[in-house]
């Protein structure tokens, strides 16, 4: 009796499960980052005002308690995130050289566009110097595993601390302009260690982002990125969790010291800060990504609800043009509020701080965004700032 022997079966395809260019949900992280620091500059100082009652009032304690230290911390994760993507396409072809010198010459056009826009009148802290900064600093870091970046992560993270208070002098509470450059040591004190936005605390943010970043490219090749995504949500709400807890803690067992790795304060950089602020980032985006993973696209231009969603994505992707813009428009109204009252700021106009100001941002925050979808663009100062990387990389 022969044998019979069966054809081969067909190979089954399966669909690819590559991640798009622009992952949406970050775009829309990186949108409520930019908000936060919107509303922390504009709604949050009228929670310190004493006496301050009524509505407002309490949406500027309540903008004072969600945005302080974690809006910016949110911005730096997120942008840790963005240099996977904007360096995947160098790495994935074997050009190491061209991903590193394209985060180099990103964090400089970000630091000296910060240099610039410090010169303006304007009340913010601008947190591009630190950023840009600590980017370049960072692009080396790119080539490291996953766990070697851990391992920086946590050193930086435990010591950052302790090593700006045994550096002497005084804490910078201000940013570095081009007028402060004259001062040389005083600029690397504050801009390394004991500014507002130091580095030593920033470069771990940024390395978050990446470990992040590079397990969702993992997980999503895999099938997997629903599993991550509840992990990095649940995972970075019980780290932040914990960390406010520890001071509690601490107090109960007789340890109150101020300043304490222990303490949670915003832009202290102390361990339990770190992990605070640092895990609301995680969680946040774990949270985008599960509600939008990277394969499920926002709908499109075509329903009220697609130009809306759209024009919120358009605005996350644009965040150095809203930014820049947000401390321009925040400085000529300070400027006229001088004017017209001759100087004297003891009550803030409605145009300089308030919900009503912070609603004319947001607004222009989405018309831009609504015009960006609609041409299907970049910002402005993301379309130059993507051209000059481009000219200084094939160089």
């Amino acid at each position: 009796m022969g044998m019979i022997y069966a054809p081969p079966r067909p190979a089954v395809l399966r669909p690819a499960r590559t991640v798009p260019a622009r992952i949406e949900a970050l775009d829309l992280v990186r949108l409520l980052a930019v908000v936060g620091m919107m509303s922390a500059h504009l709604l949050a100082p009228l929670a310190l005002v004493p006496g301050a009652s009524g509505p407002e009032a309490a949406a500027a304690r309540v903008a004072h308690l969600l945005t302080e230290g974690t809006s910016s911390t949110l911005f730096a994760v997120v942008g840790g995130c963005s240099l996977v993507l904007a360096s995947r396409r160098h790495l994935a072809d074997g050009d190491r050289r061209g991903a590193v010198l394209a985060i180099l010459v990103r964090g400089a056009v970000v630091t000296a566009l910060g240099l610039l826009l410090e010169l303006a009148p304007s009340p913010v802290m601008v947190v591009l110097v630190p950023f840009g900064l600590s980017m370049m600093l960072t692009a080396p870091l790119l080539l490291l595993r996953a766990r070697v970046l851990v391992a920086v992560i946590a050193v930086l993270t435990a010591g950052g601390h302790p090593l700006a208070m045994a550096v002497p002098g005084p804490v910078e509470f201000g940013t570095v302009t081009l007028l402060s450059l004259d001062d040389p040591v005083g600029v690397l004190r504050g801009l390394v260690l004991t500014g507002q936005y130091p580095v030593i605390t920033w470069i771990p943010y940024l390395l978050t982002g990446i470990v992040l970043m590079r397990a969702v490219l993992r997980e999503q090749e895999a099938g997997r990125i629903r599993r991550l995504s509840l992990l990095a949500l649940a995972g970075g709400a019980v780290t932040a969790a914990a960390a406010h807890l520890l001071p509690v803690l601490a107090a109960a067992l007789g340890h109150a010291s101020p300043g304490a790795w222990y303490t949670a304060a915003t832009h202290t950089g102390t361990v339990a800060d770190m992990l605070a602020t640092g895990g609301i980032a995680v969680a946040l985006i774990g949270l985008a990504l599960r509600l939008l993973p990277p394969l499920h696209l926002l709908p499109t231009l075509h329903t009220v609800r697609g130009r809306i969603a759209q024009s919120l994505r358009a605005a996350g992707a644009a965040p150095l043009t809203v930014y820049v813009a947000h401390v321009l428009a925040t400085g000529i109204a300070v400027v006229i509020a001088v004017l017209l009252s001759g100087g004297d700021l003891s009550s803030m106009p409605w145009y300089v701080a308030g919900a009503g100001i912070l609603a004319v941002h947001l607004g222009g925050v989405f018309a831009l965004g609504a015009v960006l979808a609609e041409r299907g663009g970049r910002g402005p100062l993301e379309a130059l700032l993507a051209t000059v990387i481009r000219r200084a990389v094939r160089r």
